[in-house]
């Protein structure tokens, strides 16, 4: 499955990009296509051009961001007013837990800015909430 990676107010996007990278490969993920944002405006419209195209979209940063520029702040006034299935907290024992919303068959994946939890999340608790979804294991 191929995705899309939007990195919203990240500072350590080459190192995320590359542990992204090795837990697709693991996880048979295609990484087509990266973009940054950095104010919420641009943010929504990167996410709704990515659904056009894509039915996986991971977003990196701003999850340790407080207030209205927050992704957790942004991501609760899209889905106030949006039908969707599933909202799932990925537990990171490392920092901030990653999201991942379910509307139909598309998923946003929601990752903090750190490689190291990337990687445990992805190969941990979304690994296993792919396997659940996709394969129904």
């Amino acid at each position: 499955m191929d995705c899309k990676v939007i990195f919203y107010s990240a500072h350590k996007t080459s190192f995320c990009e590359r542990s992204l990278r090795k837990s697709f490969s693991q996880l048979s993920l295609g990484f087509v296509e990266s973009t940054f944002a950095n104010n919420s405006g641009d943010f929504g419209k990167q996410l709704t051009d990515a659904f056009n195209k894509f039915n996986i979209v991971f977003v990196i940063g701003g999850l340790g961001i407080d207030g209205n520029r927050g992704m957790k702040s942004i991501i609760s006034n899209a889905l106030d007013s949006t039908e969707f299935d599933d909202c799932y907290k990925l537990k990171n024992s490392q920092g901030e837990d990653g999201y991942v919303v379910k509307c139909g068959i598309q998923l946003l994946v929601l990752l903090p800015d750190e490689p190291v939890q990337i990687e445990e999340i992805m190969q941990g608790a979304l690994g296993r909430y792919l396997l659940t979804e996709t394969m129904g294991v």
